[in-house]
């Protein structure tokens, strides 16, 4: 079984389709009885283009799947909520789901990984430093914890307070690191 780390993040009715993707995510891959686990949710700001602020989370699941295929079903769950593929990169988003780890693979193709924006936005390196502070980046060796620790930015990001209904096998982080930006 692979150790799959998803980045979720929505600006377009962002409880909604945030308690939607995360849903779908665990219907989909409860199958596997093995429980999808949740980063806090975070509030940021758009990166890239004027828009609503972000909801953003980090998500963890096992799975048998390839990578290929996980980021394939991650893709028919945003278009499930109305993500248009054809619009530009940066760009309000209804719901959107990258696959930002698997295991400790490297590829370019037919998924990046590790995900680029990792070591880049806070949106998706503080809820990944709280969901595997121990686990290692597979390219810098370092583990997300210390990659967190000595993140500096300018981007505007805070945990909110939300809850999400109750799923069987949906598991929450319960580690907390502090916020550095």
């Amino acid at each position: 079984m692979a150790r799959v780390f998803l980045g979720i993040g929505s600006n377009r009715e962002r409880e909604y389709h945030i308690h939607a993707g995360v849903k779908a995510l665990h219907d989909f891959f409860a199958a596997e009885h093995k429980p999808l686990r949740v980063s806090r949710v975070f509030e940021s700001a758009a990166v890239g283009f004027d828009g609503k602020p972000f909801y953003n989370l980090v998500a963890e699941l096992s799975t048998s799947m390839s990578a290929a295929a996980v980021n394939q079903q991650c893709k028919v769950i945003e278009q499930r909520f109305g993500h248009q593929h054809s619009g530009p990169k940066f760009s309000p988003r209804t719901l959107d789901i990258d696959v930002l780890l698997y295991d400790q693979v490297i590829s370019r193709s037919p998924v990046q990984l590790p995900r680029d924006e990792i070591l880049s936005n806070a949106f998706v390196l503080w809820p990944l430093a709280e969901l595997a502070p121990t686990v290692q980046h597979p390219v810098t060796g370092k583990t997300f914890a210390e990659i967190w620790q000595n993140y500096r930015s300018a981007q505007q990001l805070e945990p909110i307070s939300f809850t999400f209904e109750a799923l069987p096998h949906l598991r929450h982080s319960h580690q907390h690191l502090p916020g550095t930006i």
